[in-house]
């Protein structure tokens, strides 16, 4: 369990190797880091843990979006998106956004660029919204 005022960072990714790097580069930043690598685990922390920001990869981004829709979840974090390849295709970004996507990231992506990220999405937290 985390510590009181901690900050909460759900990770939703079925790549072990992109998890394991999170794993490693985020073990001594000041928040916690929740992994999942299915829609049924991620639903469960974010029902356990109330994150403060969901990072999710578009594989996985429709059947939680649908699962939360009918459940009438109310209260999101902001949502990170992570999509394949440095350039991807414009529908896919923007099927991200249409599904719920605060921001987006192309893997493969560094530690550093996500470390930032995750800091500018965490210092704006408290702000939740309903699922689209």
């Amino acid at each position: 369990m985390s510590r009181t005022g901690v900050k909460r960072v759900l990770v939703l990714d079925q790549d072990p190797d992109f998890l394991n790097q999170l794993s490693q580069g985020f073990s001594n930043e000041p928040y916690e880091l929740l992994l999942a690598t299915t829609v049924d685990q991620g639903l469960r922390l974010l029902g356990e843990a109330h994150p403060d920001l969901l990072v999710v990869d578009s594989s996985l981004q429709p059947a939680l979006q649908a699962t939360l829709r009918a459940n009438s979840r109310t209260g999101l974090p902001p949502i990170l998106v992570t999509l394949q390849g440095h350039d991807p295709e414009e529908e896919a970004v923007l099927e991200a956004f249409e599904r719920g996507a605060d921001d987006l990231a192309c893997k493969p992506v560094s530690v550093a660029w996500l470390k930032t990220r995750f800091r500018i999405w965490l210092s704006r937290s408290g702000r939740f919204r309903k699922p689209s």
